[in-house]
């Protein structure tokens, strides 16, 4: 399957050097922004022709693309009043980017476009937990996963909270300095008992374009993947890795021959892990592991019509300090031969797509980690249905989804902290044999108010006498206090059982709260 993957991704790249049509490059869309929700109800009812693909995050020029076919729709379909407060707060968002679709000239200088300030309460009985490691002779076996999970964590961008009292406070400043060089950063300040302050950098990045390709230097949460709740190959459930990238500045047709495969969207990124990662290991009994691997990936997302995407997906953890390859090596890297000792790469690689019909959307994910013989030895996967239309007018829809994870998934032989960043899951937080479920139902309103509820169950290490649960439920809402200003907030409760292969129980309430101030 990984052998497959990486030819289309290559053949892919073949192709678009050829084809015309660039456009603006523009600041991204972050991936943990509301906009996205905005852009999913607009698809899902019907106002947007084109098919977003499963590659994010999405560039502002992208976005506006989709919000002006969803305005040329809602010239013969007026929307609903919910739906048309999100879709002005889009038009407001993204007002630089369509009047160049407009004809105009791009006029979207370097300024503060958001403020957050946010207070969250964790009620818990410990911080966070570690996954549970496998004993043999009263040993730590080598081949864990040297990481931890949190209820209400997934999509942080890998901060956790800590227990009691938590604060933060972020901005984001992005803009154009020319018509193909664009900037963005968003630092961020939080404090919490655990942590003790912090001031770091969350996103940063410059990006260029060039023809019909963009370039982008820094660090941006990226997601791979159609979950809603998560996703099992790359997510924002870790903290942004400072990458090189390269991509199409948005999906191109493809005539000819190959005019049967509609859209093409090309994506490639190589970045390097920790320099800890050996230490860590060794902390647990791990004798393998090295300094600085680098992270590989390959992506090409392929839309033949507007209502079908699929992408196809390969990222390697490879090399390290002491672990180079060498063209034996790469050859064998690049037809997907692994080898069945002293690997000097570990992958994941797969599939993930998207059907839209009216009324209902079925999406999923189908990965392999790792192979023998050239085919995957450990599988997982992700489905869901998306109901945008509960209610006559969509006040109402419904996301169910299943995921699951093989044996070996997220650990490895050789890069023994396994699939991991600083402590976080690249993927899913979910973790190795593990079995999720989800459900949420949300309820829109006008002004851009929005309450939801959602349920989720995960069954972790499940080939174990005492493997964890967590059940998770929570409230979430947004409301908004003024024509620049937000409140979002989130009330939950979870039930970890077992926690960390354990006979025990824990219990954690969470109550967070944020303002956001647009400018």
């Amino acid at each position: 399957m990984k052998r497959h993957v990486l030819y289309a991704a290559v053949l892919g790249s073949l192709l678009l050097p050829a084809v015309a049509g660039a456009s603006t490059t523009t600041p991204d869309v972050a991936v943990d922004t509301v906009y996205y929700n905005y852009i999913e109800k607009l698809s899902g009812m019907g106002y947007i022709k084109s098919m977003p693909n499963g590659a994010k995050p999405y560039s502002r020029q992208q976005m506006a693309q989709w919000v002006k076919e969803a305005e040329a729709k809602a010239a013969a379909k007026p929307m609903p009043a919910y739906l048309q407060s999100q879709f002005n707060a889009l038009k407001d968002y993204l007002a630089p980017e369509l009047a160049v679709l407009n004809g105009e000239e791009l006029h979207n200088p370097l300024h503060v476009t958001s403020a957050t300030l946010g207070y969250a309460y964790n009620h818990s009985d410990q911080m966070n937990y570690r996954y549970v490691h496998n004993k043999k002779d009263g040993n730590v076996r080598s081949n864990v996963i040297n990481g931890h999970y949190q209820p209400f964590g997934t999509g942080n961008n890998g901060y956790d909270n800590g227990r009691g009292s938590n604060y933060l406070a972020t901005f984001r400043v992005e803009g154009n300095l020319t018509k193909d060089i664009a900037v963005s950063a968003q630092p961020r300040w939080s404090y919490d008992k655990d942590n003790s302050g912090k001031l770091s950098l969350e996103e940063g990045y410059i990006k260029g374009g060039i023809g019909a390709w963009d370039l982008l230097f820094g660090k941006e949460a990226m997601i791979w993947g159609q979950g809603a709740s998560g996703n099992l190959l790359l997510g924002n459930s870790m903290k942004p890795l400072t990458t090189f990238r390269v991509q199409t500045k948005k999906p191109q047709k493809i005539g000819g021959f190959f005019r049967f495969l509609g859209e093409v969207d090309v994506h490639a990124f190589y970045g390097e892990l920790e320099g800890n990662r050996r230490d860590v290991a060794a902390q647990l009994g791990g004798k393998k592991e090295f300094d600085h691997p680098g992270l590989l990936g390959l992506r090409v997302d392929v839309t033949p019509t507007n209502y079908f995407t699929i992408g196809a997906s390969r990222i390697s953890m490879i090399g390290g300090d002491g672990n180079a390859l060498n063209h034996s090596d790469w050859s064998d890297w690049f037809t997907g031969t692994n080898a069945y000792f002293d690997d000097k790469w570990n992958d994941i690689a797969g599939f993930d797509f998207r059907l839209r019909l009216p009324g209902v959307q079925f999406y999923g994910e189908l990965y392999g980690e790792d192979q023998a013989g050239y085919l995957p030895s450990q599988v997982g996967y992700r489905f869901g249905t998306y109901l945008p239309n509960l209610a006559d007018n969509g006040a109402w829809d419904m996301t169910l989804e299943i995921a699951d994870t093989g044996r070996n998934w997220y650990r490895h032989g050789t890069f023994q902290n396994g699939w991991t960043y600083s402590g976080h899951i690249l993927g899913d937080p979910m973790g190795r044999k593990a079995r999720s479920y989800y459900a949420r139902v949300n309820h829109y309103l006008p002004n851009e108010t929005t309450l939801g509820l959602y349920a989720k169950r995960t069954e972790m290490e499940r080939d174990i006498a005492n493997h964890p649960i967590v059940n998770e439920v929570a409230l979430t809402g947004q409301y908004k206090l003024r024509s620049d200003v937000y409140l979002r907030g989130t009330l939950g409760y979870a039930q970890v059982k077992h926690a960390e292969g354990t006979n025990t129980s824990d219990n954690s309430v969470f109550a967070g709260t944020t303002v956001e101030w647009m400018f």
